[in-house]
């Protein structure tokens, strides 16, 4: 009920991800060869088990456009009459367009991870601020309902770069400032990084508000 809000859902993690974002909190998903695999029968008798009282398919990762079988797998949980959300961190325009384009999905959700001067760092070296705003652009013009969203980590974001990236977003339907959890992260010196206060984290998504409607998650 958590990954899809107001949806009773099951979520699939695709593992493997292009960017190497020090605060994640799925790193076992980053290498695909880390993960434990599940087939895509049983996926499929999974859903169909539950196909009478769920209300949707998150696709999550890891990174669901690094998959080059994405739109296979799309196609087979769309063909079972099934709802998708559809996680990304919006770093492969060129497959995420496809996605959007394939009619598949019913909500987009993307992860942006900092200020543009500030992408590098965020992504651990590996992400580009131009691919994530042709991203964003692609989105908001899709017609699909969707929310923007990132991690506070305040190593990588700071509460007077919140604003700005709502500016960015300016015309989304949703952005979610999502509370940073040190507990698990793909770089052990995250964990040493204190979340941001809530108190904080509200009066940014106040500020936020400005911009197009915000919410706090995690807090």
């Amino acid at each position: 009920m958590l990954d899809w809000p107001g949806r009773l859902s099951v979520t699939v993690f695709i593992a493997g991800c292009d960017l190497r974002c020090p605060f994640c909190h799925n790193p076992d998903l980053v290498d695909p060869g880390n993960a434990d695999a599940s087939s895509l029968m049983g996926l499929f008798e999974h859903l169909y088990s539950r196909r009478d009282w769920i209300d949707g398919v998150v696709v999550t990762g890891g990174e669901p456009t690094s998959d080059p079988d994405i739109l296979d797998l799309l196609h087979a949980i769309h063909d079972m009459d099934m709802e998708i959300k559809f996680d990304t961190n919006g770093n492969n325009p060129r497959v995420l367009r496809k996605v959007l384009d394939s009619g598949l999905v019913s909500y987009v959700a993307m992860d942006v991870k900092a200020t543009p001067e500030k992408y590098s760092q965020a992504t651990g070296g590996r992400g580009s601020w131009s691919r994530a705003q042709e991203s964003v652009e692609l989105i908001r013009a899709s017609g699909i309902d969707h929310e923007f969203r990132t991690t506070v980590f305040p190593d990588a974001v700071s509460e007077h770069d919140l604003p700005r990236i709502a500016q960015l977003l300016s015309g989304g339907n949703l952005y979610a400032l999502q509370q940073f959890r040190p507990q698990v992260t793909l770089d052990h010196a995250a964990t040493e990084v204190p979340p941001m206060h809530p108190d904080t984290l509200a009066a940014c998504a106040l500020r936020c508000s400005n911009h197009l409607p915000t919410v706090t998650r995690g807090v």
